[in-house]
């Protein structure tokens, strides 16, 4: 399903919108489209990133803490 809707954007982005369309052979709203799914799922990553660091808060400052106190595991093998 698909519903109408009317934005309002910078007369450069417009610019920006209308070259596109003609370079890529397509429509503006299906720039548009494919701009905002791709922001969307970007966005959802970003997300669910933060959950996971939130989920795992406790064992990420209990790592840190533990390389804080006694180092890198097998830090001497490093070689830089």
């Amino acid at each position: 399903m698909t519903r109408k809707m009317t934005i309002t954007l910078e007369e450069n982005l417009l610019k920006e919108l209308d070259n596109s369309a003609i370079l890529l052979g397509k429509k503006k709203s299906q720039i548009v489209r494919e701009a905002l799914r791709s922001y969307l799922k970007l966005s959802s990553k970003e997300v669910k990133i933060k959950k996971w660091q939130e989920d795992n808060k406790e064992a990420i400052s209990d790592h840190n803490k533990r390389v804080r106190d006694n180092g890198l595991i097998l830090a001497e093998h490093r070689i830089f």
